[in-house]
């Protein structure tokens, strides 16, 4: 046990010492005798040791706590090339509606664990697996557009490396689902043929593919300037490709869904995910729980008040 005063403990002491001097200088100068004098103050020093016990707060530490998860590993896969800021989709561009995406899933898969996986001109593991919801859609919303002038082009294939390490990280754990959610517009820009990822299926339980974009393509905007084509002469347009998206999504074993066309599919597969998870309990040591102890001093606290409240009705005095 330990205790987390309220107060400074030597302001405590000298408040309990006051009282207790007021007290029985008070009940001394009364015309009662002895025995009532005692038992007065007997009463009201029980009622003053258990005000400065539950100053004190008392504390009982658990070092052992139990938590409630679901058994899945949520891996985003988010393309973040130039093209992802086109202006395509609704009334936005494409990586507004995945962010908007992404926060959604992690709301209805809350008790997950959730890795982000980003690229563009190269890939990165911006989050390993986490708990830490909130987080995440921090990094999704800090996501930006790589520098125009050093971008070289989109490449599918990039994320593969990234993806399949976070997989197997996932697969030797006991009990765990691994789900795929891969958000892109499926352009290759670099001139590199898409690389399978069907040796991936073996590590993923479910997911989705979603495209962003649309076959009239869509401009992009970087720092308020519309990013030009020289050599086509006119502003840069991006075009989605579902073959690419397909493809992948094949070699998954997933489902794909065109996100301009509404999140009804996205919806249906998130529910059948949310199904088929379980929740689960489990236990960590190592980190503190602090549990209040004072209610239990309070109970005789407020019994010891009404009773005194009951002699002062009855005898007009304490």
């Amino acid at each position: 046990m330990i205790i987390r005063p309220i107060l400074p403990i030597a302001f405590l002491l000298i408040i309990f010492a006051v009282l207790i001097a007021i007290t029985v200088w008070g009940v001394i100068r009364t015309s009662v005798g002895r025995k009532d004098k005692i038992f007065t103050a007997l009463r009201l020093v029980i009622i003053y040791i258990l005000v400065l016990i539950i100053g004190l707060r008392p504390m009982t530490v658990d070092e052992e706590y139990e938590f409630s998860t679901r058994n899945l590993d949520v891996i985003f896969v988010v393309d973040t090339t130039i093209s992802m800021w086109a202006e395509d989709y609704y009334n936005g561009n494409r990586i507004d509606g995945v962010k908007k995406d992404a926060k959604q899933i992690i709301d209805d898969l809350a008790g997950s664990n959730f890795a982000l996986v980003t690229f563009d001109d190269q890939s990165h593991v911006v989050s390993p697996c986490t708990q830490d919801l909130e987080h995440v859609k921090t990094l999704l919303d800090t996501l930006a557009p790589p520098g125009y002038e050093y971008a070289g082009g989109s490449d599918m294939s990039l994320p593969y490396k990234d993806l399949e390490s976070l997989l197997l990280s996932s697969s030797r754990k006991e009990n765990r689902k691994s789900i795929v959610i891969f958000m892109s517009d499926g352009e290759i820009t670099n001139g590199n043929e898409l690389t399978s990822y069907e040796a991936l299926k073996q590590y993923v339980d479910s997911g989705v593919v979603l495209g962003y974009g649309s076959a009239g393509g869509g401009k992009m905007k970087i720092d308020n300037t519309y990013i030009y084509d020289d050599a086509e002469g006119k502003e840069a347009v991006s075009y989605l490709n579902e073959d690419n998206l397909k493809s992948i999504a094949g070699d998954l074993g997933l489902e794909y869904h065109n996100m301009n066309s509404g999140s009804k599919g996205l919806n249906t597969t998130i529910d059948v995910i949310k199904e088929t998870s379980k929740t689960v309990t489990e236990k960590e040591d190592g980190m503190e729980k602090y549990v209040d102890l004072y209610f239990w001093f309070a109970i005789p606290l407020v019994l010891a008040l009404c009773a005194e409240l009951c002699i002062f009705s009855i005898k007009g005095r304490l």
